[in-house]
């Protein structure tokens, strides 16, 4: 049997619980009920609090990875001609490809600037004094025919030897065109050139 202490003790707690379970319950309506937020109303409530709503999360350019296209845009002043060549970097991310570009032109002395970028595309263009690299000076020199590279008047390499022509068996028109030198300004007509030579 419960004596009258052990009553006045477990009605004692009892109203301790009760009176803090209504506070407690009181206290929780009255912040849900001045903050009025429910999952349809979400966006009004953002414009009542000055919250910005119009930001995207987003990560930076630097953590992400790509596969960076780099594309290498060269514009001959001569011969008024343009050339794209592009590769393809996989798993990087465009400032690693920039800073990786930096280097490699400067120790190659190339001279590019960039004209566009994105996360995954970047091109690089220069501007040259000189013909593009399709332009050949097809002529024989000490009993070879030599292929040279024109870059400009002033400027050519060599770009093949041709050694296993025979001079001698040459027909008499292609004989001329190359003791006297003849210009082709493609790979293309180059290419059919060498092999009427040596047919």
């Amino acid at each position: 049997m419960i004596n009258l202490k052990e009553k006045i003790i477990y009605l004692t707690v009892l109203v301790v619980f009760l009176t803090c379970g209504i506070s407690f319950g009181y206290a929780q309506t009255r912040l849900n009920s001045d903050l009025d937020i429910d999952n349809s109303n979400i966006l009004e409530y953002a414009k009542n609090y000055s919250i910005r709503t119009d930001i995207e999360p987003t990560v930076a350019a630097s953590t992400s990875s790509y596969d960076v296209t780099v594309t290498y845009e060269d514009n001959y002043l001569v011969c008024n001609e343009n050339t794209l060549t592009s590769k393809t970097i996989y798993g990087t991310n465009i400032d690693k490809v920039k800073e990786d570009e930096k280097k490699y032109q400067e120790e190659h002395g190339l001279m590019y600037s960039i004209k566009a970028e994105t996360n995954t595309s970047i091109i690089y263009t220069r501007t040259l004094n000189e013909n593009c690299p399709n332009h050949f000076l097809v002529i024989l020199e000490d009993e070879k025919i030599n292929v040279y590279s024109i870059q400009s008047e002033t400027k050519k390499t060599v770009f093949m030897t041709l050694t296993d022509i025979n001079i001698e068996n040459l027909r008499k028109e292609l004989r001329t065109k190359v003791e006297k030198g003849t210009y082709i300004n493609s790979r293309d007509d180059l290419n059919k050139f060498i092999e009427d030579l040596e047919s």
